[in-house]
């Protein structure tokens, strides 16, 4: 499980940061856009070992 950190700034944009990769976060017009944004990122970094 993976913990993230989501915000929207005085301008509505959304921030999406996670403990994992540190001084890295991402930002979206939505708060969707930026949890995916910042899914893709963990999985460059900690790649999924699952079978499919």
């Amino acid at each position: 499980m993976r913990e993230l950190i989501i915000y929207q700034d005085n301008d509505g944009l959304w921030f999406a940061e996670s403990k994992e990769i540190p001084g890295y976060k991402v930002k979206g017009k939505t708060k969707e856009e930026a949890i995916e944004k910042i899914k893709n990122a963990l999985l460059i970094i900690h790649p999924c070992k699952c079978e499919d």
